[in-house]
């Protein structure tokens, strides 16, 4: 739940410009980092469900 959430401030501030990776400067490659922190979440969160 914790990375759904990171992941969602990630996009955000990545692409409203306030948030950059670190390194490159750029607010787009953090915006897909976040929505692959998102996406890796929510398997989680379905894999620990069917258990």
């Amino acid at each position: 739940m914790i990375s759904i959430i990171i992941g969602i401030v990630m996009v955000v501030g990545g692409l409203s410009g306030r948030l950059v990776l670190l390194g490159t400067h750029s607010g787009g490659a953090l915006a897909v980092l976040g929505g692959v922190m998102i996406v890796w979440g929510i398997v989680k969160m379905t894999a620990l469900r069917r258990r």
